[in-house]
């Protein structure tokens, strides 16, 4: 039961600590360096991904379905808690590997006001890449420079490309294709990993949709996706080979 007078604090999205909206006022002083890396997702062992990106996301990753009552998809980066394997020490990505839109999003979002009920653009303030002195400029006379119109830009789309990876997922589980899983790893060389609270679309399922949903998916663009989340789990073979241990020392 909630206690009223200290109501629980509000789940903030990923990488995010506090979200303040994007304000010429307030922030007029800011500039964007992306040049400080990835750090922030360090942590991360999945991402969210839109619709748009399941084809290129599966040459790289796993991509897996959320559990729960939203069967999203997202792109598996580790094999454990607060594990990714592809942001290296230095805070950057692998250079051989996609970087999902969610994490180059960071560290700005669209959000919707609850009380409005209008979609506003936030940022996460205390982001490394928030700086004073290096970067492109946020605001040039108060207005918006082409550097943070570039960026809102592209959070607008991917929170659109977000919506409609939602859609299909509740398609996908609509029809019964979805099942939860867990993977459990043993390495050569000791140790293991388990990877629980996802759910994949099972091949021997796709015999039961119908001809015409089949269609219809086919019309909404869906196909392509779905394959792709199939054909992704030959990524698993990556992140074994990158989380697993080196072989012990022979003399």
């Amino acid at each position: 039961m909630s206690d009223s007078a200290n109501p629980p604090a509000p789940v903030m999205p990923l990488f995010f600590r506090r979200v303040v909206g994007v304000n010429p006022e307030l922030h007029a002083s800011l500039r964007l360096d992306r040049s400080t890396g990835f750090g922030y997702a360090a942590a991360a062992q999945s991402v969210p991904i839109g619709l748009g990106e399941l084809e290129v996301v599966s040459q790289h990753y796993p991509i897996l379905f959320a559990s729960g009552a939203q069967p999203t998809p997202v792109a598996l980066l580790g094999l454990r808690d607060g594990e990714n394997l592809f942001v290296l020490p230095d805070g950057s990505w692998r250079p051989d590997a996609y970087v999902p839109a969610y994490v180059r999003a960071f560290p700005f979002i669209f959000l919707e006001d609850e009380a409005t009920k209008t979609l506003f653009v936030g940022m996460e303030p205390d982001a490394d890449s928030l700086r004073a002195d290096t970067g492109a400029k946020l605001f040039e006379d108060g207005k918006p420079t082409a550097a943070l119109n570039e960026n809102v830009a592209f959070c607008s789309a991917f929170r659109d490309n977000l919506i409609a990876a939602a859609s299909f997922g509740r398609a996908l589980d609509a029809e019964g294709l979805l099942e939860d899983e867990e993977a459990n790893i043993s390495f050569t060389h000791g140790g293991t990993a388990r990877v629980r609270g996802f759910r994949i679309v099972k091949p021997e399922r796709l015999d039961r949709v119908s001809d015409e949903t089949f269609l219809d998916w086919r019309r909404r663009g869906w196909l392509g996706p779905l394959y792709a989340h199939l054909h992704s789990m030959a990524r698993w073979g990556r992140l074994i080979e990158l989380a697993a241990p080196p072989p012990p020392l022979t003399n």
